[in-house]
C-alpha cells in the first residue's frame, strides 16, 4: 500500500540532488566502495561520503564490509509515484507486496475504464472517483510487485555469475550483458571500466564459451550463450 506522503517527500528531497542520483545509477549496476564511486563519477571522496551518508540515513542504500573496504548497495526495491493532474497533486511510496489478487484487480480496472460519465450525476461521479482511486492504488501495488520480480531475477543472475566467474571485471561484464548492455564501449561507459580491460574480459569469456559475438551493421555486439 502507498506509504504516507511525508516519507515520499523525504525521499524526493534526498533524490533531488543530481550527484546522489548519479551515485544511485552507479550502485544499480553493482555494489561500490567510496574510492570506486569517486573515480567513476569524478567526485571528491569527501563529497561521495556525505552523499552516501544521506542516502543510507534515508534507507535507500546499505553498506557492508569486505576485507578492508566498505561497499554500498541499494537497500530494496521501491517505487516513488508523483501524480500531477488538474484536480490532484500527490506523492507516495509503493513497496512491492505479494498479497494482491492480480486477476481481480485487472478485472476491476477494465470494468472501470469502460464506464461512461456523460450521463452520471454528481453523487455517482463522486462514488466512481473513490472506486477509481482504489483501483489506482492496486495498479501501483501491481507495478511494485513487477519491480520486485525484476529485482529478484537480477539478484539470481548476479548470484549465478558470481558463483561461476572469478575475475571482478569479467563478472561486471557478464552482469552488464545480462542486463542488455551489448557493446564493449557501452559496458566500459556504464560501469566505469577501462575499455581495454573490457575487451580482454570479453575475449576471455568468449573463449570459455559463456558469451558470443554477433556482427551487426552498427558493429560487434555481445550476448549470453
Amino acid at each position: 500500500m502507498p506509504e504516507n506522503s511525508e516519507v515520499a517527500e523525504t525521499l524526493l528531497e534526498v533524490l533531488g540532488n543530481e550527484s546522489r542520483r548519479r551515485i544511485l545509477a552507479l550502485l544499480s549496476k553493482k555494489p561500490c566502495y567510496i574510492s570506486e564511486i569517486s573515480y567513476s563519477l569524478k567526485m571528491a571522496p569527501k563529497a561521495v561520503l556525505e552523499h552516501l551518508e544521506k542516502l543510507e540515513k534515508a534507507g535507500i542504500i546499505r553498506s557492508f564490509e569486505e576485507g578492508r573496504r566498505r561497499y554500498y548497495h541499494i537497500n530494496k526495491s521501491l517505487r516513488i509515484e508523483i501524480t500531477i493532474a488538474p484536480h490532484l497533486f500527490e506523492t507516495s511510496v509503493i513497496n512491492g507486496t505479494n498479497d494482491l489478487d492480480v486477476e481481480k484487480a485487472v478485472r476491476e480496472a477494465k470494468k472501470m475504464l469502460d464506464l461512461e460519465f456523460e450521463k452520471a450525476g454528481v453523487f455517482e461521479l463522486s462514488d466512481a472517483v473513490r472506486e477509481i482511486e482504489k483501483i489506482q492504488q492496486n495498479m501501483s501495488r501491481l507495478q511494485g510487485m513487477i519491480n520486485s520480480k525484476i529485482n529478484e531475477a537480477f539478484e539470481r543472475i548476479t548470484r549465478e555469475i558470481n558463483a561461476c566467474i572469478n575475475g571482478e571485471v569479467e563478472r561486471i561484464v557478464m552482469i552488464g550483458i545480462a542486463k542488455g548492455v551489448r557493446t564493449a564501449a557501452e559496458i566500459a561507459e556504464q560501469f566505469g571500466l577501462p575499455y581495454r580491460e573490457v575487451e580482454v574480459a570479453l575475449k576471455n569469456l568468449e573463449k570459455r564459451g559463456v558469451i558470443r559475438r554477433s556482427e551487426t551493421k552498427n558493429g560487434i555486439v555481445w550476448r549470453l550463450k
